[in-house]
């Protein structure tokens, strides 16, 4: 299962606690949950990633990690799902997110998809709302799908692990 692939993959909670740049964050980094691989807890940390990697704003992975310790999810597929958004995938992305904000708010202004990205940047006074709505909504979408196929993935797993067993 991919379980045990992240297993391998993130540190264990006794690394994390011999850092010296995380103890300045005192016993909330120390959390179990934000750690460990379990259905809560990934499935938080999908969701909160999914919901931060939508926002248009910088500091998305700051959120993720301020979120995932509110809510004890997993801190590391928080911030990894953040990446969702990256250089090669935020102007599409956020480009239908204005698309959707402008069904609901309408503006005068039609940005232009091109390479010279001072253009969206000049616009960006005049596109904001629908952008920020459309962003939104797409945020609450994404961390509600992925929310519920972690569950779903992970209850399909546990009954096959289960029959497996009874064979």
């Amino acid at each position: 299962m991919i379980k045990n692939v992240i297993k391998r993959l993130f540190p264990k909670l006794d690394a994390v606690k011999e850092e010296k740049i995380l103890k300045i964050f005192g016993p909330a980094v120390l959390q179990p949950n934000l750690w460990h691989i379990n259905k809560k807890s990934v499935s938080r940390g999908f969701a909160i990633g999914a919901f931060c990697a939508f926002i248009p704003l910088p500091g998305q992975m700051i959120l993720a990690a301020f979120l995932a310790l509110t809510f004890a999810a997993n801190l590391p597929i928080a911030i990894i799902l953040t990446w969702i958004t990256n250089p090669l995938t935020y102007t599409p992305i956020f480009f239908f997110a204005y698309k959707i904000g402008s069904f609901f708010i309408t503006t005068n202004v039609t940005p232009e998809i091109t390479d010279d990205e001072l253009s969206l940047l000049s616009n960006i006074m005049h596109i904001w709302e629908p952008l920020f709505l459309g962003s939104i909504i797409l945020a609450l979408i994404g961390s509600i799908i992925s929310y519920l196929l972690i569950r779903i993935y992970w209850r399909y797993y546990v009954i096959k692990i289960w029959s497996k067993r009874k064979k």
